[in-house]
């Protein structure tokens, strides 16, 4: 069976869906999958038996919403048993399935989950593709990243790597509990380095100090190696936090304005809630955490 999936979301949507098409290429479907240029290395990683598809944001795609799609694009999703697309516009949408399916085209479609209801995300996913019953995280699948220079001196075990930033500001924890985060980590005799992506451009200058590395200005691919050579991840609710845990990382993310039962990365990180908590309290729970997981050997259960 060949399933074709349409999929225009950012990074930590991209995280959740995947489990659901591990899992149906692990069942024997043959699986295509179009996401954003900028997201196709991510694909290579996680979902090494999953084909990437034509990017959904090239233009390919352009018609698919026009009175005559491209005869290229009706030929090509024509050819799948299983068409799924993240890409519900609501009234467009409907005019763009009455065409599709006159074409002999049948399209599944669906949203990109937004809502903070308590079901998670990736059983919607799941749900969505015709899965029933429980998904392996897709760190299960062993993903495989890059064996890049990175910016580490100290021993696997006392590595933290730290990402303060998120694409939604709203979702970002207090940078002076960050702050503490560090001081406590320093004092522990653990190396933090923090990595600063897009959406933080210019604080790179905020988390510099003496014995703390600050990296900035990594593709998806060198970021990926990043994380996976640190064992333990402290970071937001952010794409960053679910690539961590897509690739098996252990640790905390923090959740403030999102329901974590929702939203929460798939995996080995522990939700820690910052809302209405004082910033010495949450950040002693991250370094406890922190200092748990860099203590305890992967494989080995640690308690929230």
């Amino acid at each position: 069976m060949r399933v074709v999936v349409l999929f225009p979301g950012a990074l930590g949507d991209l995280c959740l869906l995947a489990p659901a098409l591990a899992a149906l290429a692990g069942d024997g479907a043959r699986v295509t999958l179009s996401v954003q240029r900028s997201l196709e290395p991510v694909v290579v990683m996680l979902l090494p038996t999953v084909a990437i598809g034509p990017p959904i944001d090239g233009v390919f795609f352009a018609s698919l919403f026009a009175d005559r799609p491209d005869p290229e694009v009706l030929r090509w999703m024509r050819d799948a048993d299983r068409v799924h697309a993240w890409l519900a516009r609501g009234d467009p949408d409907r005019r763009a399935d009455a065409t599709l399916r006159a074409e002999g085209v049948v399209v599944a479609w669906h949203e990109v989950p937004r809502d903070d209801r308590e079901r998670h995300v990736g059983d919607d996913y799941a749900g969505a593709v015709g899965l029933r019953g429980a998904v392996a995280p897709i760190h299960a699948h062993a993903p495989v990243v890059p064996d890049l220079v990175l910016p580490w001196h100290a021993p696997e075990a006392r590595r933290v790597l730290l990402h303060p930033g998120s694409g939604g500001r709203y979702k970002r924890w207090d940078r002076r509990g960050f702050g503490l985060v560090l001081d406590a980590l320093l004092a522990a005799d653990r190396q933090p380095v923090v990595l600063v992506g897009p959406a933080e451009q210019g604080e790179a200058a905020t988390w510099r100090r003496p014995d703390v590395a600050v990296v900035e200005g990594l593709d998806l691919v060198a970021a990926a190696a990043l994380i996976a050579s640190a064992p333990v991840w402290i970071g937001n609710d952010s794409g960053m936090s679910h690539l961590a845990a897509a690739l098996g990382r252990r640790g905390v993310v923090l959740f403030g304005a999102t329901r974590a039962e929702r939203w929460c990365p798939r995996g080995s990180l522990v939700p820690i809630a910052t809302s209405g908590r004082a910033l010495e309290d949450v950040a002693r729970d991250v370094r406890a955490r922190a200092l748990a997981v860099s203590l305890t050997p992967p494989g080995h259960g640690i308690s929230a």
